[in-house]
């Protein structure tokens, strides 16, 4: 088999999605909003409803619970879409990190992405983000009564606090 052939053979083996997200904290919460796209055209939607969590904290917290999501998947490509400018820059190096926080965002990402075989993350637009926002936004409007809830996830720790990644089952996102 030729090169060429044996290359294009070896790609199409390859898991690969898009990633959208978008964090909302005010005064009714903080939630993020998840949206992965599956090779094969699927669309998986998750709100979840956080621990208090500043703004910026709130975007770091779903691009990390969606970098979790898609590799626990078995993703091994990401293109990451994000409409928060200073989380697309810190990520990737073009921007200074002053707070701690953040720091430990930014190094628990990075950690994530050396996991895919390649990545990207791109700033969007707002208006090319809504399905993410909107995500984000009936996370932080729902009030969690119990844990039943089949339209919103609840999450009672930041990334930060857990010693090691979320596992992820997949059966239950399809």
């Amino acid at each position: 088999m030729p090169l060429v052939a044996k290359e294009a053979v070896l790609m199409s083996k390859i898991i690969s999605g898009v990633l959208f997200t978008d964090g909302a904290s005010n005064v009714k919460g903080s939630s993020l909003g998840v949206v992965l796209v599956t090779p094969s055209g699927e669309t998986l939607r998750h709100a979840i409803k956080t621990i208090p969590l500043t703004n910026n904290e709130a975007e770091y917290e779903a691009l990390v619970t969606g970098v979790e999501l898609a590799r626990g998947l078995g993703f091994e490509v990401i293109e990451i879409k994000c409409d928060f400018q200073l989380v697309v820059n810190q990520v990737c190096g073009m921007f200074d990190i002053k707070e701690e926080r953040i720091q430990q965002y930014v190094n628990k990402v990075q950690a994530l992405l050396s996991r895919f075989m390649e990545w990207s993350i791109l700033h969007i637009p707002r208006e090319e983000n809504v399905e993410a926002d909107a995500l984000a936004n009936l996370g932080s409007s729902t009030e969690m009564k119990g844990s039943d809830s089949g339209t919103v996830v609840q999450l009672l720790h930041s990334v930060l606090d857990m010693d090691d990644y979320y596992k992820v089952n997949s059966t239950n996102l399809v």
